[in-house]
């Protein structure tokens, strides 16, 4: 019978990482920089401990084939994982949650833990707490009979402020100005809503509470979709001065030394913003861009 291993702040940071996503053996070592107890000196001890791990049954893996050839390792919890990290008595997630992820799924689904990953990496170095975390499909913005589920949601505080943001991974899977309830707009003409009716609920309660505010985070494949997607918003938002949607690439996301706080996202106005932005009345020092205003068919490559 295996023995059950002690389970350090490391191991804890570990499992409940991967409470949040499936990852990979490098997104684990990239996000180990931000662990309690600190990082993993290379990938060799990471696999180790991984392996400990998983014999006492923590943890899974499973094998995926690379777009460049080959094969690369991507991980989950057990069950007996989660009651390791929330107790006995806690509610475990659908079954689904500790499956293999079905092959159509896949690049969605990494795609989001490297958003994630990079989100607690920058949140670790700039001293931006995570303070509260909902992973994909565990939270539902619902106007009416519309509903929408965002990739995941983090809120984050800093220096007595709170910055909440709705992720959405965009792999051009779906199309962007359609009356079908699987494009972008739909998500978007929700999300505008459900925004609407949460201030009207505020101003209807006499403000007595935090005003409900949120962002939506769009990280798309490729620069000319960013602008399409914005000039989709601009006609649903009808001139509004309210910002709701960001969007951005997600390799400028991957690729910034301070994601969260530099200002890398373009609203529908094509105004550069940053998602943690503590001083918002300050301008960006990038110029503005100008978005298409005539939007181009979905028969369009973009």
């Amino acid at each position: 019978m295996t023995n059950t291993p002690q389970l350090s702040p490391r191991d804890l940071s570990l499992l409940h990482l991967l409470s949040w996503t499936p990852a990979t053996t490098a997104l684990l070592l990239t996000a180990s920089r931000s662990f309690e107890g600190g990082g993993f000196a290379d990938e060799r001890r990471l696999r180790e401990r991984l392996q400990i791990l998983e014999r006492a049954g923590f943890t899974r893996h499973w094998s995926a084939a690379t777009i460049g050839g080959g094969l690369q390792n991507y991980y989950k919890l057990t069950p007996s994982g989660f009651q390791a990290l929330f107790g006995a008595d806690a509610t475990p997630p659908h079954r689904s949650f500790f499956a293999e992820i079905a092959p159509s799924q896949l690049a969605h689904t990494l795609a989001l833990a490297q958003v994630i990953v990079t989100t607690k990496c920058a949140a670790h170095e700039r001293r931006i707490v995570i303070e509260r975390f909902y992973r994909e499909n565990e939270l539902t913005f619902a106007v009416g009979d519309a509903q929408v589920q965002p990739d995941c949601f983090v809120r984050f505080t800093t220096s007595g402020r709170a910055f909440n943001v709705a992720f959405e991974i965009d792999r051009s899977t779906e199309t962007i100005d359609s009356p079908r309830d699987t494009s972008l707009r739909h998500r978007l003409t929700i999300y505008e809503a459900y925004q609407t009716q949460l201030i009207k609920d505020w101003h209807a309660g006499g403000r007595a509470w935090e005003r409900p505010r949120f962002r939506v985070v769009f990280l798309t494949l490729s620069v000319a979709r960013v602008y399409h997607l914005l000039a989709v918003t601009a006609r649903i938002n009808g001139g509004s001065a309210r910002r709701l949607v960001y969007s951005a690439t997600q390799d400028s996301y991957f690729g910034d030394p301070e994601p969260l706080t530099n200002p890398l996202f373009l609203d529908h106005h094509g105004h550069w913003q940053a998602l943690v932005n503590l001083h918002p009345s300050s301008k960006a020092l990038r110029s503005p861009v100008q978005l298409p205003t005539a939007i181009p068919a979905d028969g369009a490559v973009w």
